[in-house]
């Protein structure tokens, strides 16, 4: 089995034995048997045959869809491959189980892998705006039944669904916003009923299931509400879609819990609604396919695409919005609460998997990849096999560790991820494409930067009910204030690349600035200052670099004036304290900690020179030694500490290679970018580790990818942006 699966499947018997065990300290088995006692036959039978129903309308969206982009499917055969998908999808995670199943069955069908992603991307999208849509409006609903505790989370809430807002906002007025208007004006009217039509139907799914579990929770808890239960569920619902279990195990059992608690009902019944309606779901798509198998199967018969067949590029759009997103959803770090504390989820990584089956799907059975400096595809071979060595030599020395697994050797994976969901993008646009990636990134962070100052600034004249939602140090949605420093470095970075007269000007750049320094992260206002002195030097234009810092200026002129003027209104010892920041605030014996973690990884390395001392070794000593887990705050140190002088030379050679092309194309967009970029991790990564920072490879997987505008010997031809 191999070891995704595991951890995948691990994932999901935790959940489910630490909400099963938790629920059982709770009621007893007692509880549950009374519970049980409690189903009503006609219930069960309701709930059977609305599940039926939703299998059968999600066969009919998959045919109508797969209609839409010209291939023929009858509907046999679409009920058939969604009982399969489904079923692999509760094997494997949902999207990916799925993907392999319907590769498979739509292959002898002849339909291409290629729109196999798109069918499948597109079918996930309409049902997730639904989903997301219908669970906003319970959750709506619930805390105006159950009032919202800004002392207990709820500022936290507030802040991600605002910071969201202004994230997707920010993006639209000042890069995307434009060309999706113009597309969708083109948008032909069929094409814009059969988008309808397709939510339509997914709603009418979504409805099917919530049908379901309310049928269920009426037996266990006739006293409640049927608007609290419907609302409960659409919450539950939308937390058993998410990618990151074995087929919704595990999340929709925790979430019943708590969305059906909260509103009134035993943690027993919550338990029995959510492990029913699993079970059902499961018992009717297989006696589906079951069905159909001992009816006779048909001989597939190989279809061509109906070139006729009026539809959108989907390749294209997706091309288009899966970088796009991915730029926005980088930026939100979402902390899931679970029994042994939380699981920290990047709302991009799903984006990027998508993306990254496009990207490869493209080049399969083709020449590789190309960039535009020679050697980038070694380099990734190289970086994957001393990630995966090292992996192996932390396993033979002390032990499997998650953190060696899940977070550097499948998180290595992740990041290539990214890099091709930024390439995707350049293909399909070239230089276009590159600056909308790159506006997208610096009006997202300018616009969290943005709303973070303005907290502060407010809690600084008063407003202490916002204390929850900004501390010390801001930290945007990253969750990590040095996080979200080095993110703003990279707008920063882009902004101060990209070409001069357009929507990105220097009002951005200064938000840019003037958030740096609010995330007191001192690492990165040096950096900062090193970018803007630097900045000459790889072609950026001295005004723009000028009119940035005097934006910045005005900004905190203002902010001073503020203080002035809240000190005279409200005359407390806290109004208008800390305008300035935070930068002198820092933790008592934090930088002790770094400077330790620094040295004894560089002691390690000396102990374990050429092939380091193996993935994860740090922290298992840590946490060994004193029960806590503490990483190597430098990432040249983390990289000679664990993967040696090989790793090391690995990463830093391509770098260096990658920093020496680009100073002879200065006038290139990409080239500044890089050059600026690359300072920018090599400055802030001596005293953090950021070499996993997810923005950075989506980036600089859009720059490599981008054809170089003045051709050296060490650089491909032109066809380097193109597809091999």
């Amino acid at each position: 089995m191999p070891r995704t699966q595991i951890l995948r499947a691990a994932f999901t018997i935790a959940l489910l034995v630490a909400v099963v065990s938790t629920v059982l300290g709770m009621a007893g088995i007692s509880g549950l048997r009374e519970a049980f006692s409690s189903v009503r036959l006609s219930s069960l039978l309701a709930a059977l045959a609305l599940l039926g129903g939703g299998i059968l309308l999600s066969s009919l969206r998959l045919k109508l869809i797969t209609d839409d982009l010209g291939y023929s499917l009858t509907f046999r055969d679409s009920v058939t491959t969604l009982c399969v998908s489904q079923l692999a999808g509760t094997v494997f995670f949902q999207f990916a189980g799925q993907l392999l199943a319907r590769g498979a069955m739509f292959s002898e069908r002849g339909i291409p892998p290629a729109a196999t992603i798109v069918i499948s991307g597109y079918e996930r999208l309409v049902a997730l705006a639904v989903s997301v849509a219908l669970a906003a409006c319970g959750g709506i609903y619930l805390f105006g039944k159950l009032s919202l505790d800004l002392n207990a989370g709820g500022v936290s809430l507030i802040k991600l669904a605002a910071g969201t807002t202004v994230a997707v906002v920010g993006g639209a007025l000042f890069a995307w916003g434009g060309p999706f208007l113009r597309a969708a004006r083109q948008l032909s009217h069929v094409s814009a009923l059969k988008l309808l039509r397709s939510l339509a139907i997914s709603l009418a799914i979504q409805l099917a299931t919530l049908g379901a579990y309310v049928a269920i929770e009426r037996t266990f808890a006739p006293h409640i509400d049927i608007w609290s239960l419907a609302a409960a569920s659409c919450v539950i619902m939308l937390a058993a879609s998410l990618p990151i279990s074995l087929g919704g195990w595990g999340l929709r059992e925790v979430s019943a819990v708590v969305a059906l608690q909260a509103i009134g009902m035993s943690s027993a019944a919550a338990l029995l609604v959510a492990l029913m309606i699993g079970l059902m779901s499961i018992s009717m798509v297989g006696a589906t396919a079951l069905v159909l198998e001992l009816s006779g199967s048909r001989p597939m018969v190989a279809r061509a695409r109906n070139e006729d067949a009026q539809a959108p590029d989907y390749g294209a759009i997706l091309d288009w919005a899966l970088p796009v997103l991915a730029a926005t959803a980088v930026f939100i770090q979402v902390h899931l609460p679970t029994n042994s504390g939380h699981i920290n989820v990047n709302l991009a990584d799903p984006l990027v998997m998508v993306a990254a089956a496009l990207f490869v799907l493209r080049h399969a059975g083709k020449a590789w990849p190309q960039w535009r400096v020679r050697g980038i595809n070694l380099f990734v071979a190289l970086a994957t096999a001393v990630i995966a060595l090292s992996f192996v030599r932390g396993w033979a020395s002390f032990g499997l560790t998650d953190w060696a697994f899940a977070n550097k050797t499948l998180g290595w994976l992740v990041l290539l991820c990214y890099g091709m969901t930024g390439a995707l993008i350049v293909r399909r646009a070239a230089e276009d494409g590159f600056e909308m990636l790159l506006a997208t990134f610096v009006a997202v962070g300018a616009a969290l930067a943005l709303l973070d100052v303005t907290a502060w600034v407010m809690v600084a004249s008063g407003a202490s009910w916002l204390k929850g939602m900004v501390g010390y140090q801001i930290t945007g949605l990253s969750q990590n204030p040095n996080a979200f420093g080095f993110a703003l470095l990279l707008a920063l970075a882009a902004g101060l690349a990209m070409r001069a007269g357009g929507r990105i000007g220097a009002p951005l750049i200064a938000i840019a600035l003037v958030g740096i320094w609010y995330t007191g992260s001192r690492a990165g206002i040096g950096t900062a200052i090193i970018m803007l002195a630097a900045g000459p030097f790889v072609g950026v234009s001295i005004r723009r670099i000028a009119a940035s810092i005097g934006g910045a200026a005005v900004i905190f002129a203002g902010i001073a004036a503020l203080a002035l003027l809240a000190n005279t209104i409200w005359p407390a010892p806290e109004a208008g304290a800390g305008f300035l920041g935070s930068i002198v605030r820092m933790a008592p014996g934090s930088d002790y900690v770094h400077l330790r973690t620094v040295i004894d990884g560089f002691a390690m390395f000396l102990a374990n020179p050429v092939l380091g001392a193996g993935l994860g070794a740090f922290t298992h000593r840590e946490l060994a030694a004193t029960g806590t887990p503490l990483l190597i705050h430098s990432s040249p140190v983390w990289l000679l500490a664990e993967t040696g002088l090989v790793g090391f030379l690995v990463f830093a050679v391509a770098a260096a290679r990658i920093g020496w092309l680009e100073m002879r194309r200065t006038g290139d967009v990409a080239a500044r970018f890089l050059l600026l970029s690359l300072l920018a991790f090599a400055a802030m990564s001596m005293v953090h580790e950021l070499l996993y920072q997810r923005a950075m490879w989506l980036l600089w997987g859009a720059a490599l990818a981008l054809p170089a505008l003045r051709q050296s010997p060490e650089v491909s031809g032109p066809s380097a942006g193109k597809d091999g």
